[in-house]
């Protein structure tokens, strides 16, 4: 790792560039050094300060020292980004003693409902490492709370989206969770259900992993592109040496290609691999030919099944009966695949991580993927797991669902922490 930092800070010199670090990192050493003065003002307003790292903490304590007013506005609660270094309650504490400020809590929520509120709270109260407060709701109304248990992850992003369809249009919905796979599957059931929705903080499934490989392969049966049957051939085991050396060929389209593969590979495998994806093209073409497009999603699918570890298997069946069920031709099927939402229409329904949620606030809010392993996930401290789950539940105004699969684990020890078990 040392060479690689080396190499990239040579490269970064040799081209007169500098990254961002560098920007900060170069004007802290200025300023202590007397090279560089301060910023010419006369107050500073820090916004999500429990998210500074070390350099931008120091950069605020130089002007702070030079006499300039700080304020710094935060909340440890909400501190998520531990992996990017964030400093969290350490760090207000350590800005607050350094200028002998006066700490000041705004102790009231504007924005959950009262017993969504109680119970987030008691959920974060079990860190024991936060600045003591007391947060109180400004609304009257209680919300409403359930927690629910599936037998599997396909159950539960099927009830998400028949919940949200017998829902007000005219409300807003956040799906949430720990991990962006897991969302793969609510993604997968509004999209069945024809529901609008716009995913941020990660790729629509049909950008990605096996939904990508059969958008791309479907699409070459359309069009020819050479690019959906590179992506196949590499999932289905292809040397990737040998796919990109077709894929540089600029003639004799995806039939002469592969034509060209099978008489070059050598192996059994993957020239079996090569003769079927060879006359599967030829009979998918045929078939779109004949206005059959169900045919040929079926035939894809089925080719790629064949290839697929079981949890892609279970998702590819998924994507197969989504396509399958969509009206038109196959090029109106695909024109519609990951399309941006917003773009058709302002959708109420928003997918995206806990991460990416934070300043967001929505009347209804469903975190999916409630179990041990997942949330509280196994890369990260409990302590900021924790927060994260509070963050999670206080975006809900007016109501708030948990799930969690049975297939996936034991129910999250969070929410026996929140009362919620």
């Amino acid at each position: 790792m040392e060479s690689v930092f080396h190499g990239y800070q040579d490269l970064m010199e040799s081209e007169g560039a500098m990254d961002f670090s560098d920007l900060l990192l170069t004007t802290v050493r200025k300023m202590t050094s007397g090279e560089m003065p301060p910023l010419p003002i006369r107050w500073l307003l820090v916004d999500e300060a429990q998210d500074m790292d070390e350099i931008q903490m120091e950069w605020i304590l130089l002007h702070g020292r030079a006499g300039i007013e700080v304020t710094l506005v935060g909340d440890d609660d909400q501190s998520l980004y531990a992996f990017r270094h964030a400093l969290g309650y350490a760090g207000l504490q350590e800005v607050t003693f350094a200028l002998s400020a006066s700490e000041t809590t705004l102790p009231v929520n504007y924005r959950c409902a009262p017993n969504i509120l109680a119970h987030a709270a008691k959920l974060i109260s079990h860190n024991k490492n936060r600045a003591p407060k007391k947060i109180t709701a400004h609304k009257k109304d209680p919300g409403e709370i359930n927690v629910l248990r599936f037998p599997d992850r396909w159950t539960e992003a099927d009830q998400i989206a028949n919940t949200i369809k017998n829902t007000d249009d005219d409300q807003d919905w956040a799906i949430l969770s720990r991990t962006n796979l897991i969302l793969d599957a609510a993604e997968v059931a509004l999209s069945d259900m024809a529901i609008n929705y716009s995913r941020s903080g990660g790729k629509s499934i049909w950008e990605h992993s096996i939904g990508s490989v059969f958008a791309g392969l479907l699409r070459s049966a359309v069009d020819d592109s050479w690019t959906g049957i590179a992506n196949a051939l590499s999932f289905c085991g292809i040397h990737a040496e040998w796919v990109n050396s077709h894929s540089r060929r600029t003639s004799g389209g995806c039939a002469g290609r592969l034509e060209v593969a099978m008489e070059q590979v050598q192996e059994d495998a993957p020239r079996k691999t090569v003769v079927r994806l060879r006359m599967g093209l030829a009979s998918w073409r045929d078939q779109i030919a004949k206005g059959r497009p169900a045919l040929v999603i079926h035939g894809i699918a089925g080719f790629l099944a064949d290839y697929c570890k079981p949890n892609q298997l279970n998702m590819l069946r998924r994507l197969e009966a989504s396509v399958a069920r969509m009206p038109g031709t196959l090029a109106q099927r695909l024109s519609v695949l990951g399309r941006n939402n917003q773009a058709r229409q302002q959708p109420t329904i928003q997918i995206m991580t806990l991460h990416s949620s934070k300043g967001l606030e929505f009347d209804n809010v469903w975190i999916m993927g409630c179990e041990d392993g997942n949330l509280p996930h196994t890369d990260s401290t409990e302590e900021d797991e924790r927060r994260l789950l509070y963050v999670g539940m206080t975006r809900a105004r007016s109501r708030l669902i948990l799930s969690s699969a049975i297939e996936d684990g034991l129910e999250s020890r969070f929410l026996e922490e929140a009362g919620l078990e």
